[in-house]
């Protein structure tokens, strides 16, 4: 039986990379894998290649100790965890398939400790590579599989607690009293080198070798052996506790089927954080359709980009709290710095945050087309509300900025961008900026929808992480190209002017009109163009290929 539970494993592993090299015949795909193969690599290179001689740590190490107190604050916090369900997590499929079938406990328990190798296998190669100082994949490998059967055994056993009457609140306090018990007695001690503090961390300590790559090969193996012994005795544990897993397996399994569901809205800008959220302003009943779609898009951005406005204003508080009670002349610097770095923030990733246009309605293209009006307003009009909440909120940031640096910041570096020439000129390109990287997302998803629409059954890994270095690749050198020829007016602009309104207050803002025109016609021309690919664009083949 065994036997038959890894083959069925195995084969669905190798079906699925099968699968994944398959989808490479496809471009895009190719091009994405190439990216991230590129960007592993680089980071590969980047860790194994650093200079300087690497110490060689051992079981008594200081490194060794805080690793392994740190492991031991995880092996005992799991047991407070709230949730005390014997289920497992797994596909529909596999319910169907091993519930239905005469397998023992340890069989099931089994077959999904095979399913999760893929995964840890990655997790280790991962790990391996962008932590710093650990080359060693395979002890972290065992590491991780180890630790996937002892919480296992902890999930039956919090079950079984519940059974006998010990429910979250009596794990919660014991948890908390071994913690903070060793931690008192370390801070106490102030050493690690207590017989209590040895005891606590004996275990620990064996998972912190087998994975630290900067041990000696004897003492690794040796650690490695003994951590696969401690996860086989927490696997026969696990299958020996008698709970009834099935009830909990489908409710298990359910919740994480919602919570990918609503990862994968979060990440397509789908989900909505405020669902109450009352409307910008009533809609009338007859009107321009226009301002039906910027109503709509108003509405979607508030409920669904609130949420980063809402952590980026209260950053923004804290960072003027918090200069209350540092001197005036770091608060200048320090805060007035980080103020302007969030001011920075809003321009260059709010049109991705805000993606309530387009991007958002391209799966309803063809209601869109139904509308009595020409592509080139349907485009202007779905850009409208991402590029008023962001105008909105930059210029809000920045009179908040500029109010800062003018009272606590007056006469430190950092107030000279906060001069009112300076001010005068960041609010006239602010609204262009926004409105030009708002046109260059939306144009992405028009004319290469197949790399933003995303199904369920896209390859996920180094893949998507290609293919998201090179949009971002991409839109780089389409914002560079863009601000060429305003760049180039900019230079004889602010020669003009220094001729004539040198001293003036008003000298940036005139040698700043001539750049934002050549910024506001390549928005108008984008949109224009934009306008006429929408009308030709054929929903039906374009989204069936991609979608299905």
């Amino acid at each position: 039986m065994t036997a038959a539970l890894a083959y069925v494993a195995f084969m669905s592993i190798k079906n699925r990379l099968l699968m994944s090299v398959r989808k490479l015949r496809n471009i895009r795909y190719v091009v994405s894998a190439l990216f991230g193969v590129a960007y592993l690599f680089l980071m590969l290179f980047r860790n194994f290649s650093r200079g300087g001689r690497v110490r060689v740590l051992t079981a008594q190490s200081l490194g060794v100790d805080i690793m392994a107190g740190v492991i031991f604050v995880l092996l005992v916090a799991v047991w407070a965890w709230p949730s005390d369900d014997p289920g497992i997590a797994m596909s529909e499929s596999e319910m169907q398939f091993l519930f239905s079938a005469p397998l023992r406990r340890r069989d099931i328990l089994l077959y999904r400790f095979f399913r999760s190798q893929l995964a840890l296998l990655i997790s280790a190669v991962m790990t391996s590579i962008f932590a710093a100082g650990t080359r060693n994949f395979i002890g972290m490998w065992f590491f991780f599989a180890s630790l996937s059967l002892y919480m296992t055994m902890v999930q039956q056993l919090r079950a079984k607690l519940r059974m006998m009457g010990i429910g979250f609140p009596i794990r919660l306090a014991a948890v908390v009293a071994i913690i903070g018990g060793a931690c008192w007695w370390m801070v106490h001690k102030q050493t690690f080198d207590t017989p209590v503090i040895h005891a606590l961390i004996y275990v620990p300590r064996f998972f912190a070798t087998a994975a630290l790559s900067n041990i000696p090969l004897a003492l690794r193996l040796e650690s490695i052996v003994i951590v696969i012994a401690i996860g086989v005795f927490c696997f026969f544990v696990a299958s020996t506790v008698n709970v009834n897993f099935e009830e909990g397996s489908l409710a298990l399994s359910q919740k994480k089927a919602n919570q990918v569901t609503r990862q994968r809205s979060q990440q397509a800008g789908q989900w909505i954080a405020f669902k109450r959220l009352p409307p910008p302003f009533r809609l009338a009943d007859s009107g321009m359709p226009e301002i039906a779609i910027l109503w709509k898009n108003l509405i979607a951005s508030l409920r669904i980009g609130m949420m980063p406005i809402i952590m980026l204003t209260a950053g923004m508080l804290f960072i003027l709290g918090e200069s209350f009670f540092i001197p005036q002349e770091a608060a200048a610097n320090v805060s007035g710095g980080m103020l302007l770095a969030l001011c920075a923030i809003v321009p260059l990733f709010g049109a991705t945050v805000f993606a309530q246009d387009l991007r958002l309605d391209m799966t309803r293209i063809e209601y869109l087309k139904t509308f009595p009006i020409s592509g080139e307003r349907v485009v202007a009009t779905e850009i409208c509300a991402p590029l008023l909440v962001m105008s909105i909120v930059e210029l809000l940031f920045l009179a908040i900025t500029a109010i800062f640096l003018q009272t606590r910041g007056a006469g430190s570096t950092m107030a000279r961008f906060a001069t009112p020439q300076m001010l005068v000129c960041v609010f006239i390109f602010t609204v262009p900026i926004c409105a030009i990287l708002t046109v260059m997302r939306n144009a992405a998803v028009l004319l290469f929808p197949a790399w933003i629409l995303r199904s369920k059954e896209e390859p996920r890994g180094f893949v998507v992480t290609g293919q998201r270095i090179f949009v971002a690749l991409g839109n780089l050198i389409v914002l560079a190209v863009a601000l060429i020829p305003a760049a180039i007016v900019f230079i004889p602009a602010v020669l003009i002017a220094n001729r004539f309104f040198s001293g003036s207050p008003g000298f940036l803002a005139v040698a700043s009109m001539p750049p934002l025109g050549i910024i506001a016609a390549e928005v108008w021309i984008s949109v224009k163009l934009l306008g006429k690919y929408f009308d030709g664009f054929d929903a039906s083949n374009e989204l069936d290929r991609i979608l299905t």
